[in-house]
């Protein structure tokens, strides 16, 4: 009698997690090396390839695989963490960009061209966040 063997493919939850959290943390790392070294050519291009190959290993894995490798308990951690990181930026935003705009037009701050820019990053990720919401609230 032919005893019946059960294999899986693909990889677990453990070594998913580890192989994407790897490579974009080797990528990160060689961003900082390279801005340490003053090579930030070298740096951005491994910043670029961990955050890229991590990416793609994040998405593509999970159809890979036959195991689950996300449940329930990682999306309600992924929409409390999301939500939490909008809510603490609106609540900065709606707190100083306001006042920074009456204090440079008072005369007492001069707004740079970087915190000009952090306030349009800001505001199209609210903006982003607005359509993405918006998309899924529709999505049976």
């Amino acid at each position: 009698m032919l005893a019946a063997t059960h294999t899986t493919a693909g990889i677990t939850r453990r070594t998913y997690r580890g192989l994407v959290y790897g490579v974009v943390g080797i990528g990160i790392l060689g961003l900082l090396v390279g801005l340490a070294t003053d090579r930030h050519l070298v740096g951005t291009v491994l910043y670029l390839l961990g955050s890229w190959i991590g990416g793609v290993i994040a998405v593509v894995a999970p159809r890979w695989s036959d195991q689950q490798l996300q449940d329930e308990r990682d999306d309600a951690l992924h929409n409390r963490a999301s939500g939490l990181a909008m809510g603490i930026t609106m609540a900065l935003g709606i707190g100083i960009v306001p006042a920074l705009y009456v204090l440079e037009a008072g005369g007492y701050v001069d707004l740079t061209g970087a915190i000009g820019g952090g306030i349009l990053v800001a505001s199209a990720l609210f903006l982003l966040y607005g359509v993405c919401f918006g998309i899924v609230k529709r999505r049976p």
